[in-house]
């Protein structure tokens, strides 16, 4: 195939209304992030968000795609499986730091909920159409969320800053992130005949449309959350908080 027909795999520039909509989530949970760090409950929400959604991709992985998969993939999918355990492990150790036991796992939200039971839909709906079967839409669904983690954690990184105490635990799991991207798309370029290319991008356009749909009601959420915590206090991006043990971050999408 050549590279314009896997065009449709990187992550698609918002236009029009689409920006609009974007430029507002980001700016309402820039906000809801500052609020939820200026105070340790806060913090500690926002670790258990993190938690939560690294405890459902590393069940995913265990139950759904290591059964199904084909032998050329099983070291990718261990080494995924490896990394979603370490991030789990880390956020542990966060909260724990912070004086959480983490002992309480929070459950995927009803908005988690109901996205995911919409692209399992769409799994069975596009899965007869590729000779790999179910595979190509279960990771062409890996991959937007994938991107979607970078896209938050960068957007974390940033409102934080580098000097914030949880900055290197966030950009760890970054760092992991990215490359599960590259791993996702090198491994649709492998299972995706050259015929079903416009099957694929066709799969990859309702998938975001689902992803969209989600957005602006998501970044709401967050920030009533973030004002339900408390009133906050001043963020600075230099923060002075002393870093916790680095072997405590000895890990790497996305909740907030």
């Amino acid at each position: 195939m050549s590279r314009l027909a896997y065009a449709c795999l990187a992550a698609a520039e918002p236009r029009g209304f689409a920006a609009l909509r974007a430029r507002l989530v980001d700016r309402v949970k820039r906000n809801a992030l500052r609020r939820l760090h200026a105070n340790p409950r806060g913090e500690r929400l926002v670790l258990r968000m993190y938690l939560a959604a690294e405890d459902a991709t590393e069940r995913a992985l265990q139950e759904e795609l290591l059964p199904q998969s084909p032998a050329w993939l099983m070291r990718q999918l261990n080494q995924h499986l490896a990394d979603e355990r370490r991030h789990v492990a880390l956020f542990v150790d966060a909260l724990q730091a912070a004086g959480d036991d983490a002992d309480n796992r929070l459950a995927p939200d009803w908005l988690s909920r109901r996205k995911i039971a919409q692209w399992d839909g769409l799994a069975r709906r596009y899965a007869s159409r590729f000779a790999q079967g179910v595979l190509v839409p279960v990771y062409a669904t890996g991959l937007c969320a994938e991107q979607m983690a970078t896209r938050v954690l960068t957007r974390h990184c940033d409102v934080i800053g580098s000097g914030h105490a949880l900055h290197p635990l966030f950009a760890s799991v970054l760092a992991d992130e990215r490359r599960h991207v590259r791993l996702c798309e090198t491994t649709l370029r492998r299972m995706v005949a050259p015929g079903e290319a416009a099957t694929l991008a066709a799969l990859m356009r309702e998938i975001r449309a689902i992803e969209a749909s989600f957005a602006l009601t998501g970044a709401v959420a967050l920030y009533l959350a973030s004002w339900a915590i408390r009133p906050p206090r001043p963020l600075t991006r230099a923060s002075t908080r002393t870093r916790p043990d680095a072997r405590r971050n000895r890990h790497s999408h996305g909740t907030p």
